[in-house]
């Protein structure tokens, strides 16, 4: 063999071998395990290659290994905490075979006056009762794993006050039936393949994240991701590349988050989504990642319509950063967004710093980025401290901030806000939803928490300020259209706790608007609460 191939057998064999397959995964804010497993990291308590850019992921919390009695049971996850109920675990066909109930989940959300708070998937901006209801079962055979995660909606959804700027009248009541987190997969080692409709989350953010989270309903996708982080000579790599299809569900009735939530008459078109996500930890800086996504989107009759190779037709992430690719000659309408990100830890003081910068407005070259850096652009920064205590308390520390509203510059080159620019007239949503950050369309947000925590057991403080499109409805027309800043301050509790096989958690905050909807002197208040309980079987 040649060096070469040498090098490429060596990649594939630390590839295979490097890490265990069992993947079952924790769907995005289950319980907030996100975050405790964050904490947990900077704890020293779990894989420090761990990047958190890709997600949903295992994060290592496997189960213990116990004497096999055919088919076994009560395995606790380990990472966690003696208070973490037990799950069931049934092998068969020797051990080659698992199966798993997966927990039952109820989650119940509910705003007063006006819609508020996001990261809740098929859930929309409403006001009123919402509540969505899961479970299913995992099973894996060798490589190939199914995991059927179905969930059902059910919504008032009553009319808010609304504007001439913001909000409309709502078509009542709404139920859904989804597949929810479900997928079929085939595993080589660390890495997984085949067809899925999972929740994505790509970046480092807590609580945020501009490409990908799970603000809106997820949808149909096949994907070639790691399952956990892949080992090799130069350091550590995660990654994933998925193609889906992107909806407007107009049946639905539901309106538009990046049109302040007013209906739209707009191209009822499916629109093919190709979006990738990588991540690295360079083995000479073992506390470091370094990241970057993509994400194109185009009509489904547009795409059906060009006349190019497979690759540069569904596989337009891949191409050249500052190529314009086919999607985006004359003729076809498609969007691009790109962003860039890391995390540093810090584990002496157990402690982590990240950050995220996009674009989503497509340059030419180097020196367009260097000139219009800001044009088009958004960004999220934040970080995490963990102070140990006694036995497995600790306090978390958390901030974070996101900026999606343009720069001053928009006088000069007007870009529109994130989410915005492009021929797409839906922009990067599905089901009317955005995508990415749900905080709002060309909203800035800044978020702290503060939480004292007790294994799986924790309470805590949170405060928010959320200022609602500061360069104004619509941009440039804020002047004319005689708008007020409409800024939100927003506090609360939140708590989880566990008892036997039931886990609870809790989030209270209480909002207050000043010129609500962008109208002067118009103070509201609305009380959110966000509940969910978990069985785990």
């Amino acid at each position: 063999m040649n060096l070469n191939i040498k090098s490429a057998y060596l990649f594939l064999l630390v590839s295979f071998a490097a890490l265990r397959t069992n993947a079952q995964v924790i769907p995005i804010g289950f319980l907030d395990f996100d975050g405790h497993a964050r904490s947990l990291q900077l704890l020293n308590r779990l894989d420090s290659n761990i990047s958190f850019f890709v997600r949903p992921s295992n994060y290592g919390l496997g189960f213990d290994k116990s004497v096999k009695m055919g088919w076994k049971m009560g395995e606790a996850w380990t990472g966690m905490d003696a208070t973490m109920p037990t799950t069931t675990k049934y092998y068969f066909d020797d051990g080659k075979g698992i199966f798993m109930v997966l927990p039952t989940t109820l989650r119940s959300k509910f705003n007063s006056h006006h819609p508020f708070g996001w990261n809740d998937e098929a859930m929309k901006a409403a006001k009123g009762l919402q509540s969505a209801l899961s479970g299913g079962f995992f099973t894996q055979y060798g490589p190939f794993s199914i995991q059927v995660q179905p969930e059902y909606y059910h919504g008032s959804n009553p009319e808010f006050e609304f504007n001439s700027a913001y909000g409309a009248k709502t078509t009542g009541a709404y139920s859904n039936f989804l597949p929810g987190n479900s997928s079929v997969l085939v595993h080589a080692g660390a890495m997984a393949a085949g067809f899925s409709t999972q929740a994505i989350w790509f970046g480092p953010g807590q609580y945020s994240s501009l490409i990908l989270s799970n603000n809106a309903t997820s949808f149909p996708h096949l994907s070639f991701h790691t399952t956990r982080p892949l080992c090799t000579p130069l350091g550590t790599f995660e990654w994933q590349l998925i193609a889906g299809t992107l909806d407007e569900d107009s049946a639905s009735g539901g309106l538009y988050e990046n049109r302040h939530l007013k209906p739209a008459v707009l191209k009822e078109d499916s629109r093919y989504y190709n979006a990738v996500n990588i991540s690295f930890q360079p083995r000479f800086l073992k506390n470091v990642f370094i990241g970057a996504a993509r994400a194109f989107q185009i009509y489904s009759g547009d795409l059906q319509s060009l006349e190019t190779d497979f690759f540069n037709k569904y596989l337009v992430v891949l191409n050249p950063g500052f190529k314009k690719s086919t999607l985006q000659d004359e003729g076809n309408r498609g969007d691009q967004q790109f962003s860039i990100f890391t995390r540093w830890l810090f584990p002496k003081s157990h402690a982590e710093f990240y950050f995220e910068y996009g674009q989503n407005d497509h340059k030419a070259n180097f020196r367009d980025l260097a000139i219009n850096v800001q044009a088009g652009a958004a960004y999220l920064v934040g970080f995490k401290k963990v102070i140990p205590l006694k036995q497995s308390r600790f306090i978390e520390l958390n901030g974070e901030m996101i900026q999606m509203a343009q720069s001053p510059d928009y006088l000069l080159r007007n870009t529109g806000n994130w989410y915005e620019h492009g021929q797409m007239s839906q922009g990067m949503t599905n089901d009317r939803q955005i995508i990415g950050a749900g905080s709002g369309f060309g909203n800035n947000v800044q978020s702290i928490k503060v939480n004292w925590v007790n294994g799986i057991q924790k309470i805590g403080i949170i405060a928010q300020r959320i200022q609602h499109d500061p360069i104004g409805f619509r941009g440039q027309s804020a002047l004319l259209l005689g708008k007020s800043p409409w800024n939100e301050l927003c506090y609360g509790v939140n708590a989880r706790y566990a008892y036997k096989n039931l886990i609870a958690s809790l989030e209270l905050q209480y909002t207050s608007s000043k010129n609500y909807a962008w109208e002067a002197g118009n103070r509201k208040s609305n009380l959110y609460s966000l509940l969910n309980l978990a069985y785990i079987w």
